[in-house]
């Protein structure tokens, strides 16, 4: 009885609260208000709804699977705290299937709050029965996605989301839902979408993987695009594929992926840039001269000579030459003159990042090799993986704080927390005395000999390491990142998951001395991690002919392969942002703020060799 009254208390408390609860935009006939709110992903709105109907509920059962609907409510509304009050409230009677499903699903929801991955999918083995609430069921559904996500498993996540769809009544959510599929096998390339693809038509799974492989394969061929779009839909007439996904893909224009006749390069070829810049410019060629209509394209380059003061003037100087699209320029400085426009007089692919908060002209695209926008990655990668509290290690200076700082304000945006961070000098050896600090090491040594002065006696003493770490994140050059990793495993931080960026790897294979590095994670190119991967690109076709700069500068060449291939695909990944085009820096998407953003393929060295961690990558 007492429990009861305590469920009523707090569902007193919510009709206080209901005056704030707003209402929903979408309320189908026999649908309740709270699960409306719900379904509009009004989730605070929701719980108080929820709570509001428990609180008239005519039975302790009814009004149990209400309040853990609330609780649910409150897990997706980000209110944890209650979310975790309410549940500890309620006891479930695991002799009901609805409760006791209810419930599962309930701890589901508070697992992926916490990243946990295997206790979401332990939570969720079993399948809610059949007669549940189809909000439910396609809830249950998009857990397991989540958690496959985490996982990496890429067509089991659109699996999930199939299924989801099963249950999904709002034209909004199942567009929403389709397009997670999209996003989910977009990542997979061509070559591995073919192999991978489980059975032939009509599979609607096998019909999602072929749609998105045909989508790749002619993105940048509209006629082709929609003849294949056609014979894809006689042999999957009853696919449940959203219209309006086959409508954009028909709807293609040739005119929106045609490479301007006339493209500028502008780059500092002369100065303290000239050798990356030459770089840029020979992968570019490259790219150019690859081309079978290549006479039809005229590229035309300028020295910016790495001057912001020069280059609204040899800007001006390529647009009347002629140019309908300009690569350039490389340095930020330039790059914001030209952002300080109203309106550019042709669009331009600018080949750094500015300040995201920048407000930039309509026809100004960035993209860049930003080492901030690899450990913004890294953040990201380690939140799927489960992970919460970091430990971060970065080089004493400027490049260091420029890594910790992009990767620090990312992982606290999405719920991490850094819980140590040190910097070292990368010009020694020995990193021993920031690594100690980091793990706490110096702590545990002063609590023992304060111990033993303490009892005036010699004490068996084993080092012990903070507990309190999920992962490292090591930013590192090879050299550095060949002492870092040795070091941390003395000091007993073998089994800490160590994570980087890219600028750990030459990008030349050398086993035996990276297989100091043994068990790292980090994020690259498929250009750098061709030799070690199935990747199937352009490099295959020009390796013989790469220059001397792109040998020493491979990184920046295979983004000049990109600078001149991504302009074709730029108004496709404009218009549908589920869209991806794979290039050689990795599969390349475009955000609201007209960066073109790079996911990386993951890989760990294993042997001294970077191994695939996502065997689906490439």
């Amino acid at each position: 009885m007492k429990h009861n009254f305590k469920l009523i208390a707090l569902s007193l408390i919510a009709l206080i609260l209901a005056s704030c609860a707003g209402k929903p935009t979408y309320t189908p006939e026999g649908v309740s208000e709270a699960e409306a709110l719900y379904i509009t992903k009004q989730y605070a709105e929701s719980a108080v709804a929820f709570n509001q109907q428990a609180s008239a509920a005519t039975s302790v059962r009814e009004q149990k699977l209400l309040l853990l609907r609330a609780v649910i409510a409150y897990i997706k509304a980000g209110q944890l705290t209650q979310a975790l009050q309410l549940f500890d409230s309620i006891t479930i009677n695991e002799n009901d299937i609805k409760q006791r499903n209810l419930a599962r699903l309930t701890r589901a929801h508070f697992a992926l709050a916490e990243r946990n991955a295997e206790e979401v999918l332990a939570q969720l083995e079993h399948s809610l029965t059949l007669d549940s609430a189809p909000i439910l069921l396609a809830d249950f559904h998009e857990l397991r996605a989540a958690a496959f996500t985490m996982q990496g498993d890429r067509i089991t996540t659109a699996e999930e989301y199939i299924k989801q769809g099963r249950y999904l009544k709002r034209d909004e959510s199942i567009l929403e839902s389709q397009q997670l599929i999209w996003q989910s096998l977009a990542l997979l390339t061509e070559r591995s979408l073919q192999q991978m693809q489980p059975a032939k038509a009509p599979d609607i799974l096998s019909g999602w993987m072929e749609l998105v492989r045909i989508s790749k394969k002619y993105q940048l061929n509209p006629v082709l695009l929609r003849a294949s779009i056609n014979n894809w839909q006689r042999r999957y007439s009853n696919h449940p594929v959203h219209p309006s996904l086959l409508e954009g893909l028909r709807n293609r224009k040739q005119e929106d992926v045609t490479l301007p006749k006339k493209i500028a390069l502008l780059l500092p070829l002369s100065g303290r840039f000239a050798n990356p810049a030459k770089a840029i410019r020979d992968g570019l060629l490259a790219s150019y001269y690859a081309r079978k209509d290549k006479s039809e394209i005229n590229v035309r380059i300028y020295d910016t000579q790495g001057d912001p003061e020069k280059i609204e003037e040899i800007y001006e100087k390529a647009v009347s030459d002629g140019a309908q699209f300009i690569i350039g320029p490389l340095n930020k400085e330039s790059i914001s003159k030209l952002a300080e426009q109203s309106d550019l007089s042709v669009p331009t692919l600018a080949l750094n990042y500015i300040d995201p908060e920048t407000s930039i002209p309509q026809e100004l695209y960035q993209f860049g090799l930003s080492p901030e926008e690899e450990a913004i990655q890294v953040a990201e990668r380690t939140w799927l993986d489960g992970h919460v509290n970091a430990a971060v290690l970065t080089p004493i200076g400027p490049w260091g704080d420029r890594v910790y700082n992009a990767f620090r304000e990312r992982w606290e945006q999405i719920g991490g927390r850094v819980v140590e961070q040190q910097s070292y000098n990368s010009s020694k050896n020995d990193f021993s005395l920031p690594i100690r600090q980091l793990l706490n090491i110096d702590e545990s040594k002063l609590r023992y000999r304060q111990l033993s002065r303490l009892l005036k006696t010699k004490l068996k003493y084993t080092t012990y390491r903070r507990q309190d770490i999920d992962f490292i994140f090591i930013a590192a050059y090879p050299r550095q990142a060949r002492q870092i990793r040795p070091q941390l495993n003395f000091f007993h931080a073998l089994k800490v998951p160590v994570y980087a960026t890219s600028h750990i790897f030459t990008g030349n294979l050398n086993p035996t001395r990276d297989r100091l590095m043994n068990g790292i994670r980090f994020g690259d190119m498929p250009w750098v991690l061709s030799e070690t991967t199935p990747h199937r690109g352009l490099r295959n076709e020009i390796d013989k002919l790469i220059s001397k700069a792109g040998t020493k500068h491979q990184r920046l060449y295979a983004m000049g392969v990109d600078a001149f291939n991504i302009i074709a695909a730029l108004n496709t990944l404009k218009t549908y942002p589920y869209e991806r085009y794979q290039g050689e820096t990795g599969s390349l998407s475009l955000d609201e703020k007209q960066r073109v953003k790079r996911q990386l393929s993951w890989v760990h060295f294993r042997s001294g060799r970077p191994m695939l961690l996502d065997q689906t990558s490439q």
